[in-house]
């Protein structure tokens, strides 16, 4: 049976986070801001990059022509991003236009990581591997049209019953020609036109 500082040491937890600082951010600063997040028992502390001078960087829409230092930090303790970002920009002397922090789960985060190259085009793939399980009846061919046409006319009858019009009734058109009096005096009126 484990005892209960295994059982602690195995649930530790770490909290990942992402800072990103806009414009000139020099090593004395990096310094404090590694003292500064040592509050919450900083475990991990990396510089992942430095990105070159953009015109609008991509979290700092209110900066324009600067670069952004982005690091990768590990924390023992919980905090929010919201308490981190007011800490550190009192701690290290940046205002909050210039520092975002950022979890690496983010959807904001997902779409900057880098994507494996595949080979070709996806439509040259005839089996459709990236999607295997996609129904494709639901999105064309004859029973999606139908559908959709049904739908609209669904809506279209509730907008005229909202605008308290009539609504018409589905019945009989009114030049039907499948009885076989309406095809004999069809062909007569026919008939008539021709003598003239």
């Amino acid at each position: 049976m484990k005892s209960f500082k295994e059982y602690l040491s195995e649930s530790k937890k770490q909290y990942d986070f992402r800072v990103k600082v806009a414009g000139d951010f020099t090593t004395e600063q990096e310094g404090s801001l590694k003292n500064a997040l040592s509050k919450w028992s900083l475990s991990g502390f990396k510089k992942l990059a430095k990105t070159p001078i953009q015109s609008l960087p991509l979290d700092f829409p209110q900066i324009k022509n600067c670069e952004v230092s982005i690091y990768e930090v590990t924390l023992d303790y919980p905090t929010t991003q919201q308490e981190l970002t007011e800490y550190l920009t009192q701690e290290v002397g940046v205002s909050k236009q210039n520092l975002v922090v950022r979890r690496p789960g983010e959807p904001s985060e997902e779409y900057q990581e880098p994507k494996q190259d595949r080979e070709g085009a996806l439509l040259n793939d005839p089996n459709y591997k990236e999607s295997p399980n996609a129904q494709f009846e639901d999105f064309y061919g004859d029973k999606y049209n139908s559908g959709f046409v049904k739908e609209l006319n669904d809506l279209l009858k509730l907008e005229r019953k909202a605008r308290g019009e009539q609504i018409p009734t589905e019945g009989a058109a009114k030049f039907n020609t499948d009885t076989v009096e309406k095809q004999e005096s069809l062909l007569k009126f026919q008939a008539q036109d021709l003598r003239k």
